[in-house]
């Protein structure tokens, strides 16, 4: 008997140790999961709830993806352990080190390029002494092994936090929803709301201040038949917190998020009771689904869109900066980066042939919107008046469309020359500023489009019609492009707002008020005859005052008039640099050579370089060898690597015997090949193989050497 029992403890006690060694290392893995995984991701999307709020992420969605990433990468790496285990424990020991080892390295570069360690090779070879030492810490020193594993607590830590402080939980935590303003409308006045974005005022004008009429004439028309606020500013150069402000006509609340929540009282829920609503959001929810009827995604598609960004989301924050430049950007809109679900995506694939026009891919997801909200105008008719509302994402980045409509042909959505929110190279911005006002150019032809439809429907002499961006955009080498600063103000803050009254149907005298995007919501219902039954911090546009001495984005103030100086210099510089009334040759060169472009080669001083080629990446080698006839998809700008060429040095591009781009050769921060970028013109095109030439320029403008450079195909 005492055998027996003797015999039992044992084989607990071996049971005991069998369980302990699998557990430790679990905890183990649990604890360089939370880490180098679940608390990097924790980190950046709790204070970005904007990331989920934009894509009407559920509560259920957002606890599914903090339990996910928190307990699966562990638990799938234990599996394979304890699977391995079966057939050789000590097999299992060393796999053990090696998924340590793995994890600390991601670790290790996150940790690393947070602390603002930006070189490739540097970061790499960090990354990876971290992850060694951290495999070796544990194989050789019990307390190094002890400690990992009473740090498994930590994940969780990071999950509470994630879910019950940060500003997501906000998202997770529901505290009921608003409803329709209880007030009587007896407004019959139809309303159309077009919300454009990205958008500064000075791209519209001209020297004397007017609108330039020959690259825009669609804006010029709708100035000659409303009354244009030619001084509005904006009060965020934050879309989530710039959009939510016109909406409700109050000053930006800190910490809020662009969803009903935050802002109950709104141009939507003023009007529900009495009106129609056709709403399309893009980057804010603040329409209550009761009144919206808002179609929403199935989960599975929710899912696999969550899934696709944060990993796209997670590569930014541990790739290598000269790596991080090939992914999709994830500053330019709150999801879909890579256009996995159907939305904005224009860059083409570099595989195959010649790439074949595919209009759901190429027509990008806000020219879909825009035709759709176009598309929705009905005839007013007796009985409920409509209120027909779109925030379409133009002419914001990415800069992809041509005034015409055709789309540039690119293997990265991603325009060179910016660092996070910062220019760093003044001739790259000068050409992202020139893609920026050609899809400008295609923004006034979509206006066009939907001046005829509101005419055609009979709500143009009707309606109350409202068009305007909600901020504006710099481009300025050194300078931030959105985030408001001393030198960049003006051409944040001052936005073109458009207003046709109904009945309206010639422009007044342009009003030059300060008038400000928190005047819009008053002025829509002092229009309609509606007193806002909520404090707002705006006053109606149909009401006189000269507005506020002051403008204020972002808490960056200067006095109104400082700033209209300012941007009367920002104007200038503009004119400087691009003219106005045609679109010309000046959309397709930056620096001192610019001049170049249109010049016959051989009136031209050209030798050969003694060292140095071009290659040009593998898309725009296709299309230059065989551009289809009426091809909707232009290789430009073109893009490749230089070898044999210095950052800084000027580039000609030629194409068929002309220049058709000139830029400069320049490399992105954290290393990689010396690169360039060259906008050519549609028309520097011609159907079948085009003669591709490149050269490095010198000598003095007026009389310039072309030092000519291999060209080969990627």
């Amino acid at each position: 008997m005492g055998v027996a029992v003797a015999h039992a403890g044992v084989e607990r006690v071996a049971w005991h140790v069998r369980l302990r060694e699998p557990a430790v290392r679990g905890a183990q893995l649990f604890a360089a999961s939370g880490f180098a995984l679940a608390q990097p991701l924790f980190d950046i999307l709790g204070k970005n709830a904007e990331f989920f709020a934009v894509r009407g992420s559920t509560p259920g969605d957002i606890v599914l993806f903090a339990l996910v990433v928190t307990f699966v990468p562990a638990l799938v790496l234990w599996l394979v352990e304890f699977v391995v285990g079966l057939v050789s424990a000590r097999a299992a020991i060393v796999l053990h080190r090696v998924f340590l080892g793995f994890l600390g390295a991601v670790f290790g570069a996150y940790a690393l390029k947070r602390a603002g360690l930006d070189g490739t090779a540097a970061l790499i070879v960090g990354a990876v002494a971290v992850g060694v030492a951290l495999a070796v810490a544990v194989w050789r020193l019990r307390a190094a092994g002890s400690f990992l594993t009473w740090l498994a607590a930590a994940p969780l830590v990071f999950l509470a936090l994630f879910l019950f402080q940060s500003p997501t939980s906000k998202l997770v935590i529901a505290s009921g929803t608003a409803q329709a303003a209880e007030i009587r409308i007896r407004a019959t006045t139809p309303i159309v709301f077009l919300q454009l974005d990205e958008f500064p005022v000075i791209d519209l004008q001209q020297a004397d201040g007017g609108i330039d009429a020959k690259r825009f004439p669609n804006f010029a028309r709708l100035a000659a038949s409303s009354t244009w606020y030619r001084n509005a500013t904006t009060v965020s150069a934050s879309t989530t917190v710039a959009v939510p402000a016109i909406l409700t006509g109050q000053k930006p609340k800190k910490g809020a998020l662009p969803i009903l929540r935050d802002h109950p009282h709104n141009l939507f829920t003023l009007l529900g009771k009495r009106y129609r609503l056709v709403v399309h959001e893009s980057q804010t929810r603040l329409c209550p689904q009761s009144l919206c009827k808002r179609k929403g995604s199935s989960a599975e598609s929710r899912l696999s869109s969550l899934s696709s960004d944060v990993r796209t989301v997670y590569l930014h924050l541990i790739a290598p900066p000269s790596l991080e430049q090939r992914l999709p950007v994830i500053d330019e809109s709150w999801g879909n980066f890579g256009g996995n679900s159907g939305d904005e995506s224009a860059a083409a694939s570099d595989s195959g042939a010649p790439p074949k026009v595919d209009l759901n891919t190429f027509y990008l997801s806000r020219v879909r919107d825009f035709n759709h909200f176009v598309s929705s105008f009905r005839k007013p008719a007796s009985g409920r008046p409509t209120l027909y509302f779109a925030h379409i994402l133009l002419p914001h980045a990415p800069w992809l469309s041509f005034p015409d409509g055709r789309t540039r042909a690119v293997t990265s959505t991603n325009a060179p020359g910016r660092n996070g929110e910062r220019w760093f190279n003044g001739q790259l911005a000068t050409q992202a500023w020139q893609r920026h006002l050609l899809q400008v150019g295609y923004t006034d032809k979509l206006l066009g489009k939907f001046i005829a439809r509101l005419h055609r429907v009979g709500l143009w002499d009707k309606a109350l019609v409202v068009v305007m961006p909600d901020h504006g955009i710099s481009f300025r080498g050194g300078d931030p492009r959105r985030r408001p600063t001393e030198s960049n103000l003006a051409e944040l803050a001052f936005i073109p707002l458009f207003v046709k009254y109904p009945g309206q149907t010639q422009g007044r005298a342009v009003d030059s008020r300060h008038a400000s995007t928190l005047d819009v919501l008053p002025t829509i219902a002092d229009t309609l005859g509606v007193t806002v039954p909520w404090h707002v911090d705006g006053t109606s546009l149909l009401k006189g005052g000269a507005g506020s001495p002051v403008v204020d984005v972002a808490g960056v103030r200067e006095t109104y008039r400082a700033a209209l100086a300012q941007r009367q210099a920002a104007l200038a510089r503009q004119l400087s640099q691009f003219g106005s009334g045609d679109w010309g040759k000046r959309f397709d060169g930056t620096g001192p050579y610019r001049d170049l472009v249109g010049s016959s080669v051989s009136n031209l001083t050209v030798e050969a370089a003694p060292s140095g080629s071009v290659r040009v990446d593998k898309l725009g080698s296709r299309l230059l060898r065989r551009f289809p006839r009426g091809s909707p998809l232009v290789p430009s700008p073109v893009v490749g690597t230089l070898s044999g060429v210095q950052v800084g040095q000027p580039l000609g591009l030629a194409l068929n015997g002309r220049i058709a781009a000139v830029g400069v050769a320049y490399r992105n921060p954290g290393g990689g090949p010396v690169r360039f970028s060259l906008l050519a013109g549609e028309d520097a095109f011609k159907t079948g193989r085009n003669a591709v030439r490149a050269f490095v320029l010198a000598g003095p403008a007026s009389s310039p050497v072309l030092r000519e450079l291999r060209v080969s195909p990627g």
